[in-house]
């Protein structure tokens, strides 16, 4: 899905995370997937240089199956985690993608990045 990362579209994009994880029956996923999406698009919107990028949902095969989502966008900064101060209003974006995935990373593109977490 190629998308704009602007908040106002985040809903229809976890509407489609979570349409296309029911139609594979893993509903159990909906709500770490709609949260790792929602994260990964907000660190689009506030870091990159462009708000333009590309969402990915892929079904892993074999046992433990899962999925692993990735956004790509156009900025080849890599995100670093951080802790942010208990009153800090951003920051924790990073920790909750650790906390929800089974594993995530980052990798560098041609054209920028993909921010990726693999669920199950």
């Amino acid at each position: 899905m190629r998308l704009t990362a602007e908040p106002a579209r985040f809903a229809a994009v976890r509407r489609a995370v979570r349409d296309q994880l029911s139609a594979w029956g893993r509903e159990d996923l909906s709500d770490a997937a709609t949260l790792c999406a929602t994260e990964m698009l907000a660190n689009v919107h506030r870091h990159a240089d462009s708000p333009e990028c590309e969402l990915t949902l892929d079904r892993l095969p074999g046992a433990g199956e899962g999925v692993r989502l990735a956004v790509s966008d156009q900025c080849s900064g890599l995100p670093t985690p951080t802790t942010p101060q208990p009153w800090a209003e951003t920051g924790r974006g990073l920790l909750l993608l650790a906390a929800t995935a089974e594993r995530w990373g980052t990798d560098l593109t041609p054209t920028g990045k993909q921010v990726w977490a693999v669920l199950r």
